[in-house]
């Protein structure tokens, strides 16, 4: 802490900044310092945007070496973020194992959740210093990558934790599975409190963005869906979109296939001149008779709460409006306050390459606690708890006593 008492913190790799208003919600202070890649530029732009006084600094990604600063920037820190790209251990990533974008513990992105721990860890040495990643990190899939977080850990003094959480269970309506990596410096890692907050419906929690805000004027997948063939079809045999919204169906294949429809969709998507409609049909059949999955590109239809808002999961239709959902609309789903503003063009990506505000408050919230010396419970080197079961997975002990720093 400085001296005044406050809370010093820094992050790396921030992306877009969910983060780090994260952090400042939870904190109260603005952070001390931004660190990154030459690589992430485009992605860091909104964030430094928004915290503009704050140093932005860039590391050199080949010697893994900070350039020259102020002797005490990265002084006496409390805990520093990060969020590094998950896509090695995303369930999404189809590339094949061997290429620079495999899926899995060799995957090539991985070794930026590598190079910013050690960097980290070795030259700004914070009591905690945490992450965010995709789920497969808190699962078996994630072995290998834990197994060598643990090492950099080790090797610096620090123990090591994950949490496995779902952005519904800290209070916006979006079930979006992911993992947390903790790296504490102290021989145990402390046992955290679990958070389960209310979520609105997602009808009204879209309602709560107030009219004037930027960004509302542009469509983040699909734009009105009144002439859509899936709408006009569902509405010929009497289901207008709030009956589909209130119902159990979460896409509008899912309907047609759920209602028995298949046969007769693709019939009348043919007679109507609804091309893409007919060619999806007809997709999806030959990937049945194959004994393949795919992936269910229709309107995405949820009355409670979304799936995670990523790329392919763009087409969400707006609850209680004829259209699909807004990027302001998108960005209140991760979190982002009203008034932050994107800059430059093409971040759709970057939206969806965030980390819910809300998820990561409540995480930063139980870094203060241990800051503060709250926490009295300590597992050991190794520390699993789910956030989704309210469960601890599992514990690790080390054969020496405690060693406090």
């Amino acid at each position: 802490m400085t001296k005044d008492g406050k809370i010093k913190y820094g992050t790396i790799v921030p992306l877009i900044g969910g983060m780090v208003v994260a952090n400042e919600k939870a904190t109260g202070e603005k952070p001390s310092f931004i660190l990154s890649y030459e690589a992430f530029g485009s992605n860091d732009a909104h964030c430094v945007n928004r915290y503009s006084e704050t140093p932005y600094i860039l590391a050199d990604a080949e010697t893994n070496d900070l350039p020259e600063h102020e002797d005490d920037l990265f002084s006496e820190v409390d805990f520093v973020s990060a969020v590094c790209p998950c896509a090695g251990l995303s369930m999404l990533n189809s590339s094949k194992t061997g290429s620079n974008k495999a899926r899995g513990a060799d995957a090539a992105q991985n070794d930026w959740m590598y190079k910013s721990a050690r960097l980290i860890l070795e030259q700004v040495r914070p009591r905690v210093f945490w992450g965010e990643n995709a789920p497969g990190l808190y699962s078996g899939m994630g072995e290998k990558v834990v197994e060598k977080l643990r090492e950099i850990g080790k090797d610096n003094g620090y123990s090591f934790s994950l949490v496995k959480t779902d952005t519904y269970l800290h209070g916006i309506p979006q079930h979006r599975m992911r993992s947390f990596y903790f790296f504490w410096r102290d021989s145990e890692a402390p046992i955290l409190n679990y958070h389960r907050r209310d979520s609105p419906m997602l009808e009204d929690y879209l309602n709560q963005i107030p009219e004037g805000v930027s960004e509302m004027d542009k469509p983040f997948g699909l734009g009105d869906i009144t002439n859509m063939g899936w709408f006009k079809y569902a509405e010929e045999k009497g289901w207008s979109r709030r009956k589909l919204i209130e119902s159990r169906y979460k896409t509008m294949f899912h309907w047609v296939t759920g209602e028995n429809l298949l046969n007769d969709c693709q019939e009348w998507s043919e007679r109507n001149d609804e091309p893409q409609m007919a060619k999806f049909i007809a997709h999806t059949q030959k990937k049945l008779a194959d004994n393949k999955g795919w992936w269910d590109g229709t309107p995405l239809i949820f009355h409670e709460a979304t799936n995670a808002v990523i790329a392919k999961n763009a087409g969400i239709i707006h609850p209680g409006k004829d259209r699909g959902i807004t990027i302001r609309e998108a960005m209140w789903l991760m979190g982002l306050p009203h008034d932050f503003e994107m800059v430059g063009g093409g971040y759709f990506n970057h939206i969806c390459q965030n980390v819910p505000v809300n998820t990561a408050t409540d995480w930063t919230s139980e870094i203060l606690r241990f800051l503060k010396d709250e926490i009295t419970e300590y597992g050991g080197d190794f520390v699993k708890q789910n956030n989704i079961s309210q469960k601890i997975d599992y514990v690790e002990k080390r054969t020496v006593s405690k060693i406090l720093f």
